[in-house]
Parts: structure tokens; sequence; C-alpha cells
């Protein structure tokens, strides 16, 4: 479970930027997840919750937003939704290795006091 990892950092990354801003506590975190990342919501919801005790986001909560998977064609420049199996082009029936979206895995915003 390689959400347990992705989340300690997270939690170091949360930290430093909300001690440079001068907070002493985390009221929420907002994360962007492309849906190609790799990475189970779920798990790293749980991973969350565990790793926070003992630090300045406990009793903060994690808001996850998917993001969707989109390539664009370099022939026809469309653009259009993709996933693991399906990269192509609706249009020319071309394979697109363009994408746009869809491996992000990074913090929004986070709140605080």
């Amino acid at each position: 479970m390689h959400e347990v990892s992705i989340i300690e950092n997270i939690i170091k990354i949360v930290s430093e930027k909300a001690i440079e801003n001068k907070l002493t506590k985390v009221t929420k975190v907002s994360l962007k997840i492309g849906e190609l990342s790799g990475v189970m919501a779920e798990c790293l919801k749980f991973a969350f919750k565990i790793s926070i005790i003992d630090t300045m986001l406990e009793g903060s909560t994690l808001e996850i937003e998917k993001v969707n998977a989109v390539a664009e064609c370099k022939d026809c420049m469309k653009e259009f939704p993709i996933d693991h199996f399906n990269k192509l082009c609706p249009c020319c029936n071309k394979f697109c290795s363009s994408i746009i979206h869809g491996y992000e895995l990074y913090v929004n915003t986070i709140e605080g006091d």
C-alpha cells in the first residue's frame, strides 16, 4: 500500500507550508488526483486518518478531487477522454501519447487557523 508513503509526504509538505504561512492548525487539505495515477482514494483517506494523529493536521479533513484523463491528438488537435486501455483519437483513430490530464497527484489547497 504505497498510499501510506504518499500521505506521509503530503503531511510533510502541508506542515511545512502551514508553518511558512504562520498556521498553527490545519483544518482541511484538498488534493487533486488523476484517474491514471494509480492511487486509490479510499486507501489514501484511511492512511490520512491514521497518519495525522499527533500532528498539526490532527482532526482535519481530506478532500479529494478526481481529475479525468484527457489526451490531445497531435494530428487533428482534438482533446478527448482516455483510460488505461484506450488512447485512440475518436476522430482519426490514431494512438495519442500526448496526455494532458490524468497523472496528477498534488496538494491543491490547505486551510487552517
